[in-house]
């Protein structure tokens, strides 16, 4: 009957993912879990995502600082496709790079309750943040969003921006350490014009320069 489920920080790696993997299988009335900084790994994440696919009914999942990579990401992706009901999901320090959240596109998209995302430093870069434009656009609910630390430049700020514009709920939004430069600030600046219940904005360590605080004035 347990619906909620906190196991973070408690380093199980590959061999205690395995065991803890028995015992959520059986868990299918679960809402929330949190499964963070227990640096699973892409093995450890491949183990439980048998028992991940049964939960279906979870609402909030947290596997932030576990080691994912691309190949956890993958084995991750295939239990999201079936969590249609999420509305928090936090990816955030997992490596997952371009290729690694690629493989979770198709899933979230599917997530179209999503009110907060976190996928802070996950080294998306430009090629990455094309991909987090897309799914963005199938998440017109999203409240919160974290993508700070992850490298994306000018080029990629441009294309985060042109969904950004859209998502008219947006409340909270962190790009900060992105590298964005007066060009990326030129971009996000022209989103933000359109997003009007925005009430907590972070883009520091983005070397904006003159030229980028002006187009944010």
């Amino acid at each position: 009957k347990l619906t909620h489920l906190d196991l973070s920080s408690n380093w199980f790696e590959v061999e205690g993912a395995a065991a803890v993997a028995g015992a959520l299988g059986q868990m299918e009335k679960m809402t929330q879990l949190n499964l963070g900084n227990n640096y699973l790994g892409a093995e450890g994440a491949a183990a439980l995502a048998g028992a991940l696919r049964r939960m279906e009914k979870l609402t909030h999942l947290d596997l932030r600082n576990n080691e994912l990579g691309a190949e956890g990401a993958a084995a991750v992706a295939r239990a999201l496709g079936r969590m249609d009901k999420m509305t928090q999901l936090n990816l955030s320090y997992n490596d997952l790079g371009a290729k690694g959240f690629q493989a979770v596109v198709v899933a979230l998209g599917r997530m179209d309750k999503m009110t907060e995302l976190d996928l802070s430093v996950n080294n998306l870069k430009a090629e990455g943040a094309e991909a987090v434009a897309e799914v963005l656009l199938q998440m017109d609910k999203i409240t919160k969003l974290d993508l700070s630390n992850n490298d994306l430049g000018a080029e990629g700020a441009g294309a985060v921006a042109g969904a950004l514009e859209r998502m008219d709920r947006m409340t909270h939004l962190n790009l900060s350490n992105n590298d964005l430069g007066a060009e990326g600030a030129g971009a996000v600046a022209g989103a933000l014009e359109r997003v009007d219940k925005m009430t907590e904005l972070d883009l520091g360590y983005n070397f904006f320069d003159g030229a980028g605080a002006s187009a944010l004035a």
